[in-house]
């Protein structure tokens, strides 16, 4: 590998025609990476929820309202592995990823892969994936798949897939980032691919494989990076030509940022909250996790109006104040698991592996709280007035049932 050199600009070299050299792959792969089968279709509605952190800045709000505390619990899918990541609302579609999924006691074969119903939980396909993959995105009529070192742009509706890329060895990525026609993915080297065709418009000129998921804005794309030896926990990169605008001097980090305006903010592998300057890179303040107990992290950051939201283990619910990292306030159970919640516009929606589901008002006042019986096993999406996660039942291993819920109308 070679490592990122730290407040290196890495140039961006070559267009799609330009020869790929991506780890040890097959001649083709090696050098013919894209295999194009058609346009991807991107008009269309993307979804009240198209993908990890609602939008491509990561900022899980959204302007509609949520559920109130006597809303119903409905198990849409049942499976016997429960989904672990954020479930993806498109438009006609819901979108959820399962890791060696066993359907029936005599079902032998192990499936990872997407898997699409409809609103009643009904299947419409499925997308066979190694393990480790991605939340996907839905943009339009096509639904994006990443994984360690693939990236597939599927039909929505069907789950034919239209064009993949093989970019070379990666990370699982949490969720590929698509903005104004782009899809922006990681591997031996950070790349922009045409979110249409598949035809790689640009990538970095120096192998960055410490690359872990990404945010995106009009003009930036915001990189986790993995590894304390190859520069720091941020990056910044023009969406334009793929050139280096800035380093962040933060611990290493495998989840995305949260993007505002002024400030982007992180939460490292050491489990600190960091609030960094999207002009250049400069960190602004830090928090470091604020309770005790064995997994001392923040979850990924949610932004408010005026606030950044963190959830974690042993803790309520922490809101810090954006522009100088002071708490504003704490809210929900104190002892339980918070996944990072949903913001919509009548108040703040979160959940807890223990199977609570709760509602904050912005200023902080909790409004309702309610305990289901189950294990939550991701972070909740927010669609239609309904909150959607995964979870189980059953206390051993071997009795563990899950599926996907949907906590609303």
């Amino acid at each position: 590998m070679c490592p990122l050199s730290r407040r290196r600009a890495l140039a961006a070299v070559g267009s799609a025609a330009a020869f790929g050299t991506a780890g040890c792959l097959g001649l083709r792969d090696r050098y013919v990476p894209r295999t194009h089968e058609r346009d991807a279709d991107l008009s269309g509605d993307d979804g009240p929820w198209p993908t990890l952190g609602h939008d491509a800045r990561r900022t899980a709000s959204v302007a509609g309202t949520g559920p109130d505390a006597n809303a119903r619990v409905t198990r849409l899918t049942e499976a016997n592995r429960f989904p672990d990541r954020q479930v993806v609302v498109g438009s006609d579609v819901l979108l959820f990823v399962v890791r060696r999924w066993r359907e029936n006691d005599r079902d032998d074969e192990l499936f990872s892969g997407v898997v699409a119903v409809d609103r009643e939980g009904s299947e419409r396909w499925r997308l066979r994936t190694e393990p480790d993959v991605g939340v996907p995105t839905a943009v339009g009529n096509t639904v994006f798949v990443e994984e360690s070192n693939l990236t597939r742009a599927v039909d929505a509706e069907t789950g034919v897939v239209n064009w993949r890329y093989r970019r070379g060895y990666g990370f699982p990525h949490v969720s590929p980032a698509v903005r104004d026609g782009r899809v922006y993915v990681g591997g031996r080297r950070f790349l922009a691919l045409d979110a249409a065709t598949g035809e790689r418009l640009w990538r970095t000129d120096e192998e960055m494989p410490a690359v872990q998921t990404c945010s995106a804005t009009a003009g930036r794309v915001v990189a986790s990076n993995g590894y304390a030896e190859n520069g720091g926990g941020l990056f910044c990169l023009d969406a334009a030509d793929g050139s280096v605008r800035w380093e962040a001097d933060v611990a290493p980090t495998h989840d995305p940022a949260a993007v505002g305006e002024r400030r982007c903010f992180s939460v490292d592998d050491e489990g600190a909250l960091s609030a960094v300057s999207t002009a250049d890179g400069s960190v602004q303040w830090t928090r470091a996790r604020a309770a005790d107990g064995d997994r001392s992290r923040y979850e990924q950051p949610v932004l408010a109006d005026g606030v950044v939201l963190v959830g974690g283990a042993n803790a309520p619910l922490r809101a810090f104040d954006r522009e100088t990292g002071e708490t504003a306030w704490t809210a929900g159970p104190a002892d339980e698991r918070h996944y990072a919640p949903v913001v919509a516009a009548d108040g703040v929606y979160g959940v807890t592996r223990e199977g609570t589901v709760y509602e904050v008002g912005v200023e902080g006042t909790e409004r309702w709280r309610r305990s289901l019986d189950r294990t939550v096993t991701s972070a909740p999406s927010l669609a239609e007035g309904a909150l959607y996660f995964g979870s189980r039942t059953g206390e051993r291993v071997e009795r563990w049932q899950g599926g996907f819920d949907r906590f609303g109308p």
